[in-house]
């Protein structure tokens, strides 16, 4: 990117496939020959993968007990309910843990144990599970802590845990450091003992221990109608988490989202219902994009800049009324969250422009005032607009706390070992991260970046994009477009298909639309 602030211009390319391995698919599983192509480039090469990815099957996921430690889990939870015990529930403030939350109480309470739950405030408590936590649980007698989508790296707070005699059971996803002796860990791809349903998010674990529950208070039998209705039900919240955190849309998380977006069209809930409908979302054709657009933020602009309690509540309520009310304060919510994105984003662009920050290597922006809420996404607009690792702080007092994204090329975990002596806490996966710093460490931060970007070997060319397939404008019909919807539902590692249009001119004048004519509307005509 130049210092003009203009995004850098990325080539198009095809993405290569096996011509022949794709027409040898179409004759054996009886396909159209463009999706036999698409499915060959989602390294999809037999009849019978085929089928299984087209027609995804709940008998295919995979039982609980593959994840370690959710036998214990399972015996512990029961444990405390048949000893009159209270059990906490810890989740986190995204719509990972917020729906995973939603699934484990719900099932808890149908097992008839008694709860309590806290979701972390963004602002005041930040991320993670913390002693302060511990101490306030310990202070009303909770017996056993339950963590959602978090919890693993969090050792101080465990520890403190068992230095009150609280057990605790964590269930997570995250990249895991330690493990603590003493302390189950329910989470599929542990170091130790990884599992073949990693690729999870934190709401798919809570399901996971859920359905391990349900089968185990059975006596390991058939569970009871009522119990298998609600399980099926859980699926509608497990899809919201699994989308929302952008895990990849195969397996057993292609599985859960194709079914969960069924229960999702079919629920009752007041509040699932109420926000849907403020969202215009027509449930006959909803689909992951609707989840990831729409509910979605909605569900995160309260853990955002509100409280993530009033989303867990929009998922659990049966108060038609106060499911409405509650959809209301989340749009209000969200609205507010994209005019503070925006200006933060403003903020960010305007500093390139001045000549404030390299042209090549990481970036780290950082201002005080800035939302911690909303630091996440500005750094992913960030990231995808000068494609490169990208850091945005929001610095209170002497603390800096932020987010990084960054792009496939250029992985964030690479930094990682470099930053790691100038910052307080870091942590996160090859796309996403957070910190904590000292605000006055900023600069010898980026000059750090700085020195490992030369250090660096990069090429001077432009990253490509890829495209699918070249078609032909009569060759766009609503018949191949039927047989690409069966590809859905889309998202990480099974994209929505790039086509190419060879053909095409402009019919009329292209107009701006959206609410903020922030779209471009325009209509093509074939020669």
């Amino acid at each position: 990117m130049n210092l003009s602030g203009q995004s850098i211009v990325r080539p198009w390319q095809p993405l290569e496939f096996d011509e022949q391995q794709a027409a040898v698919l179409a004759s054996e599983a009886n396909l159209n020959p463009w999706i036999a192509r698409l499915l060959v480039q989602r390294g999809i090469a037999t009849a019978a993968e085929a089928h299984a990815f087209l027609e995804p099957r709940m008998l295919d996921l995979l039982q609980p007990d593959e994840i370690p430690d959710i036998d214990v889990a399972v015996e512990m939870i029961l444990a405390v309910r048949d000893a009159g015990g209270i059990v906490a529930v810890f989740g986190d403030y995204d719509v990972d843990g917020i729906s995973g939350t939603a699934v484990l109480l719900e099932m808890l309470q149908h097992l008839g144990v008694e709860t309590v739950h806290r979701l972390p405030n963004r602002v005041s408590d930040g991320y993670g599970l913390h002693p302060q936590v511990i101490d306030g649980f310990a202070e009303a007698q909770v017996d056993l802590i339950v963590t959602v989508d978090g919890g693993s790296n969090d050792v101080e707070a465990l520890q403190r845990a068992q230095q009150l005699g609280i057990e605790v059971i964590v269930t997570d996803h995250h990249p895991v450091h330690q493990v603590i002796e003493g302390v189950p860990l329910v989470h599929p791809d542990r170091p130790d003992r990884p599992s073949p349903s990693r690729g999870l998010c934190g709401a798919g674990v809570a399901y996971k221990l859920c359905w391990a529950l349900a089968r185990d208070n059975a006596g390991g039998e058939k569970v009871d109608d009522r119990t298998r209705d609600l399980l099926v039900e859980l699926l509608a919240f497990t899809s919201l988490g699994t989308v929302a955190d952008v895990v990849p849309l195969v397996g057993e998380n292609r599985i859960i989202v194709k079914h969960g977006l069924r229960a999702l069209a079919a629920t009752r809930r007041p509040g699932l219902e109420a926000l849907m409908d403020l969202c215009r979302i027509d449930r006959q054709q909803l689909d992951a994009v609707d989840i990831g657009f729409r509910i979605g933020p909605h569900l995160n602009a309260a853990g955002r800049i509100g409280d993530a309690d009033e989303a867990l509540e929009l998922l659990l309520t049966d108060d038609r009324q106060r499911g409405q009310q509650l959809a209301q304060q989340l749009s209000t919510l969200n609205l507010q969250r994209k005019e503070i994105e925006t200006q933060v984003v403003e903020d960010c662009r305007q500093e390139v422009k001045d000549g404030l920050h390299p042209q090549q290597g990481p970036v780290v922006f950082a201002r005080q005032g800035w939302h911690p809420g909303v630091v996440g996404i500005v750094a992913a607009r960030m990231s995808e607009q000068l494609h490169r690792p990208v850091w945005v702080l929001s610095i209170e007092d002497d603390i800096a706390r932020g987010s990084g994204r960054s792009v496939p090329e250029l992985p964030l975990s690479d930094l990682y070992p470099v930053m790691k002596p100038l910052v307080q806490r870091i942590g996160g996966h090859a796309a996403a991260g957070g910190l904590t710093m000292l605000s006055d460490q900023i600069d010898s931060l980026r000059q750090t970046l700085a020195q490992y970007q030369t250090s660096l070997v990069v090429s001077s060319d432009p990253p490509v994009r890829l495209y699918d397939l070249e078609l032909k404008p009569a060759q766009l019909t609503l018949s191949l477009a039927q047989e690409v919807a069966r590809l859905a539902p889309f998202g990480q590692a099974n994209a929505q298909p790039l086509f190419k249009i060879s053909g095409l001119r402009t019919d009329g004048t292209p107009r701006l639309v959206g609410r903020g004519e922030e779209h471009v509307q325009v209509t093509f005509r074939g020669d």
